[in-house]
């Protein structure tokens, strides 16, 4: 049940993220935003595969990505953030 939930998280994040790379986000820095977002693309398909493949989610990587979003994302786009930390309390373990 969990991580059918994990992976409900990451499908949220990854709709997300592909939503804002249509839209042609900028960073908070006002330059392009793409390869960021290619990258978390990238990174939440090998967790998703990781999951689906009966892993487990490695909490350093989310606490990683949040910090490393944080330093790119505009300030509009926190909810995307918020997807972040669903993931995170999907994938905790308890």
């Amino acid at each position: 049940m969990r991580a059918q939930a994990l992976l409900e998280a990451l499908d949220q994040m990854i709709a997300a993220t592909r939503r804002l790379e249509a839209e042609g986000l900028r960073t908070a820095q006002g330059r392009s935003a793409a390869p960021e977002l290619a990258r978390l693309l990238d990174e939440l398909g090998a967790r998703r595969a990781e999951v689906a493949a009966g892993g487990g989610l490695d909490p350093e990587w989310t606490r990683r990505t949040v910090r490393w979003v944080a330093e790119w994302l505009p300030d509009r786009e926190v909810p995307l953030l918020a997807l972040l930390g669903g993931i995170a309390r999907a994938g905790a373990v308890g």
